[in-house]
């Protein structure tokens, strides 16, 4: 038996189909105006999950990103010290290679020579306590301001600074000061084999005082310091390299996230555009049609 549909019934009917129409609506001007497709959870409780686990791959990416970053920095301002130290020191090996010839240079010669030593020395001890970030850059992994002593006493240490730059993989991004430029501490002063600074101070004496032969042997000393900090320069720019090729993957592997991320929450514009129009021309068609069926009563204005 058929129930009978009353004037009551029709209305809601359509009222329920209206607001259904306008939900739709609602639903596809959000992602129009927020470019995803997913706005809460429930919307599709797998993508949102997806959407979850890309994005935390994406943070842990950026914070490698501005691992690289921090390390190629502090990497190049070590390389900068580096170089000009390695040039000082060429200086320092063609003055002594002057000094030593005794047949051409007097006492005055020499002391003039000396000076230039000791000019050079501290430009050398300025340069290995350059600071970055308020630490000493050649300090290892030490809280200091002050990589060396003005007598060339070493204050850091040996330690290296890590960063994390990929997923297992950590690299040095440091080169400590007992690697460049020698080691020595108050309790073992350095020596002129160990230290660049000590090898610096003795061939100023040896250039005052000494003959040529024991400029000669000072000059061995500072020839150890130039091999210190050619190494340095070498690990440097391998380790300068890694970095470079770990930030071009790391710059892939964020590009490939992102798109990941897009296809799983991202709404095409164009099909979402195309089907609001169409719901949008639905509901007008529906508001004018339910104008029609549903038609005021006088017993509607005495409610």
């Amino acid at each position: 038996m058929l129930g009978r549909i009353t004037h009551r019934t029709t209305a809601a009917t359509s009222l329920a189909n209206l607001q259904a129409n306008q939900l739709r609506q609602s639903k596809l001007q959000e992602q129009l105006t927020s470019g995803k497709s997913i706005s809460k959870a429930s919307d599709n409780p797998a993508a949102a999950a997806e959407a979850l686990r890309h994005r935390s791959d994406i943070a842990a990416n950026e914070q490698y990103a501005r691992n690289i970053t921090d390390g190629r920095m502090l990497l190049d301002v070590q390389e900068g010290v580096l170089d000009s130290a390695l040039k000082g020191l060429q200086k320092v090996k063609a003055l002594a290679v002057q000094g030593a010839s005794t047949g051409n240079n007097d006492a005055a010669a020499r002391e003039a020579i000396a000076k230039q030593v000791d000019a050079i020395r501290e430009e050398l001890l300025g340069a290995a306590n350059t600071k970055h970030l308020g630490r000493a850059v050649f300090g290892g992994n030490a809280d200091i301001t002050a990589a060396y002593e003005a007598d060339g006493t070493y204050n850091g240490n040996s330690a290296s600074i890590k960063r994390s730059a990929a997923p297992g993989v950590d690299v040095d991004i440091n080169i400590p000061g007992a690697s460049a430029f020698g080691t020595g501490t108050t309790a073992a002063p350095p020596t002129a084999a160990d230290n660049t600074f000590k090898a610096l101070e003795d061939l100023s004496a040896a250039l005052r005082s000494g003959t040529g032969a024991t400029i000669t042997a000072s000059l061995g000393n500072v020839e150890l310091g130039l091999d210190r900090i050619t190494g340095a320069l070498a690990s440097i720019g391998a380790r300068g390299n890694q970095l470079a090729a770990l930030q071009d993957t790391t710059e892939a592997r964020g590009d490939y996230l992102s798109n990941a991320l897009e296809e799983v929450e991202g709404v095409d514009i164009a099909k979402a555009m195309v089907e609001f129009n169409l719901q949008n021309t639905a509901y007008q068609a529906a508001l004018a049609a339910t104008a029609k069926v549903i038609q005021p009563t006088l017993l509607d204005f005495l409610r």
